[in-house]
């Protein structure tokens, strides 16, 4: 029989997933960046956040700020942090970023491993102020833990949202998609992608390392690994890269796929096989997705159909387009969709009129 509480944590830590999908995908889905060192960036939002909420012991020298203040702080160390590793990484390109970001990962989870006295080592910090916690029973807190991991969530989603239909969003994208016409058109690409990182680097130490703390309980080193960017990458491909709803379905999904195999019942001597089971389900479902539905759950053209409809010129009452409209048409150039509501073509489909390409 399952219980309501082991379906209670599996969401926790589905929602935990699906904020940390969002922020990756505002960077590699919108932004061309793919990032393989979101994991890093997790780690330092958790331990700033944990160092700076837990007061002052034996075994950790905290701050004992308050909660609010201790994720404003551990967003802005993530935002730093981000900004410093964004500077170089983000001169390169294709495989060489995605190493660059996957070293400089590595590089901090070895840094919180080193640095015994202020992170506790490879033991770890045991200590995590909680929000809310001295009002509720500790039978009663994880569905308060539950309700705070939806809260943030869909306050990811409405910056996410802003984002993407917006002058900023449709930068990104046609940054990604057409990079020197972006350039030709006054985009300062560098800058625009420096600022992307940290401010995903700000969002993921404000939400995504406290309630993954909250989650945890705990924090230790060989939590923040390779795997754990894999599980992020892999429900934002299930779900959808560029699509707004696509990484909340797939952190959902690859969640609900990945952990309710535990559910099943097995000798002891058969308990490594069932262990075994779980990176292998996440890679079976990764592959069905990319068979059969090769832009995920949720694709991002699909996504922007619906604001492209909403912004497509109106006829008036006899049938006719906009004077504006036709003097555009007239002219030779019609102006793309990307700049009016953010389409993921970019700047791909602009028509310029003749004699002056």
């Amino acid at each position: 029989m399952i219980s309501i509480e082991f379906l209670t944590t599996i969401a926790t830590l589905a929602f935990v997933y699906a904020m940390a999908n969002q922020l990756l995908n505002i960077e590699a889905g919108w932004g061309g960046m793919w990032d393989l060192g979101i994991a890093g960036l997790i780690a330092v939002g958790a331990y700033s956040y944990v160092l700076l909420t837990t007061a002052t012991d034996a075994y950790t020298p905290g701050l004992g700020l308050p909660v609010l203040v201790g994720m404003l702080g551990a967003g802005v160390i993530t935002g730093l942090v981000a900004l410093v590793i964004g500077w170089p990484a983000l001169r390169l390109r294709g495989e060489y970023f995605l190493i660059t970001t996957f070293a400089f990962a590595e590089i901090l989870r070895q840094l919180i491993i080193i640095n015994r006295d202020l992170t506790g080592g490879t033991f770890g910090l045991t200590s995590v102020t909680k929000p809310l916690e001295a009002e509720f029973t500790f039978e009663a807190y994880p569905y308060v833990r539950l309700v705070l991991a939806i809260v943030l969530t869909g306050v990811i989603w409405m910056i996410c949202s802003r984002i993407a239909t917006s002058s900023y969003g449709a930068s990104l994208r046609a940054a990604r998609d057409n990079e020197p016409l972006a350039m030709a058109m006054g985009k300062s690409i560098k800058t625009l992608r420096l600022s992307t990182y940290a401010f995903v680097g700000l969002l993921a130490g404000l939400f995504v390392g406290p309630a993954y703390a909250w989650f945890l309980g705990a924090l230790v080193p060989s939590i923040f690994t390779s795997s754990l960017t894999f599980t992020i990458w892999a429900g934002l491909v299930i779900g959808g890269i560029g699509s707004r709803f696509g990484p909340i379905l797939g952190a959902l999904t690859l969640t609900a796929v990945s952990e309710l195999v535990r559910l099943i019942e097995v000798s002891p001597q058969h308990a490594n096989w069932l262990s075994a089971v779980h990176p292998l389900l996440v890679g079976v479902l990764l592959i069905a997705v990319l068979r059969w539905r090769p832009d995920g759950l949720l694709s991002e053209r699909a996504t922007f159909a619906r604001l492209r409809r909403r912004y497509a010129p109106q006829r008036s009452s006899t049938g006719h387009m906009p004077r504006s409209h036709h003097h555009l048409r007239e002219s030779g150039y019609e102006r793309p969709n990307y700049l009016r509501l953010g389409d993921h073509r970019g700047l791909q489909d602009v028509r310029w009129p003749q004699g002056v390409a």
